[in-house]
């Protein structure tokens, strides 16, 4: 994808925004506006406590991964290529952490929304929802939703050369939704206000006119993305805004926005967050979705692998029988 093609996929709002903002003004919120100008907006105390004391209950049954249910267990896990490469929740016990907090920052718990109705309630909280569906002009969908323990600690970034499950890659934007109150040596949110607003030349190209990233490209070229982006900071003279909300407050970015997880001063503390990546239902490229609320979910409920499935008892008295004739015949060959 080449930048000419990424400015055709922005939702109408910011096309409007860009070439005559004095009409857009007429049009959509000072929220909205905000967001289009500077790639952010924060919204105080806008979360009900009510919908974060229940994805918390949920979340406080996960830390001790012995106790963790098979299903559980099966939850996705990203960050670091430790986590990476472990892929779910029950293999971190084979890197001996009986506790996911043992893991340290950077461990993302992938669509907890799929595992839990808490998860779900949030991720769809009216406040998201009312502002996404005037951004984009319709309703909005989930992409994906990462649970995070401690600080991510990640480097400089811009969603959209990630996150690209969808069809219309302008159409993206994240809410970051804090579950506790934020402490500055805790690893906070950093980003730079008005850093979405990119010349096609300022485009970071992965390969060859390709300005989306693979896991690949993530590896061998993650260091000249992260000199670019620290470039066009100081060409531009972009200062960096420290996130430290309150538990409630709401968080909202644009898929083009530069941020990052700052280093945690004291290893000590948790920075406890749910974010969730969210594009035009019109602009998602799953077939099947449910409507919950103003918006859709686009993910299938999750299962456990075959081989990890409770058998009924009707199949566990057949393989038991099996194994019996196999012990009493053990020469014998069945023929067809």
């Amino acid at each position: 994808m080449l930048p000419e093609e990424y400015f055709a996929t922005l939702p109408l709002a910011e096309r409007l925004e860009r070439t005559d903002s004095d009409l857009a003004r007429n049009i959509y919120s000072p929220e909205v506006m905000q967001f289009l100008q500077e790639g952010v907006v924060i919204f105080p105390q806008v979360i009900e406590p009510q919908l974060l004391d229940h994805f918390e209950n949920d979340l406080n049954g996960l830390p001790g991964l012995a106790a963790t249910s098979l299903l559980h267990g099966m939850i996705g896990i990203d960050g670091s290529t430790e986590h990476y490469e472990a892929r779910v929740l029950r293999n971190l016990t084979v890197r001996g952490i009986t506790d996911f907090r043992q893991a340290g920052p950077g461990l993302k718990l992938t669509d907890l929304h799929r595992y839990f109705e808490s998860a779900r309630s949030l991720a769809f909280a009216g406040p998201i929802i009312r502002f996404l569906a005037e951004l984009f002009g319709s309703a909005p969908a989930l992409i994906q939703s990462l649970t995070f323990w401690k600080s991510s600690e990640q480097p400089l970034h811009q969603d959209f050369a990630y996150v690209h499950h969808h069809s219309l890659l302008g159409h993206l934007a994240a809410a970051w939704i804090p579950l506790e109150n934020i402490h500055a040596d805790a690893g906070p949110l950093v980003y730079y206000k008005g850093s979405h607003r990119l010349s096609p030349s300022q485009f970071f190209q992965w390969q060859k006119d390709e300005i989306l990233c693979t896991r690949d490209d993530a590896v061998q070229r993650g260091r000249d993305y992260g000199d670019h982006l620290q470039g066009l900071i100081r060409e531009q003279h972009w200062e960096p805004s420290i996130y430290l909300p309150r538990r409630g407050d709401l968080l909202i970015w644009h898929g083009a926005l530069i941020h990052g997880g700052s280093a945690m001063r004291d290893p000590a503390l948790t920075r406890r967050s749910y974010v969730c990546h969210y594009t035009a239902a019109a602009a998602h490229k799953a077939l099947a979705a449910h409507r919950v609320g103003g918006g859709y979910d686009f993910s299938e409920p999750p299962s456990l692998p075959e081989s990890l499935r409770p058998r009924r008892w009707p199949n566990r008295v057949a393989g038991k029988a099996g194994r019996l004739l196999k012990r009493v015949l053990p020469g014998r060959r069945q023929h067809g």
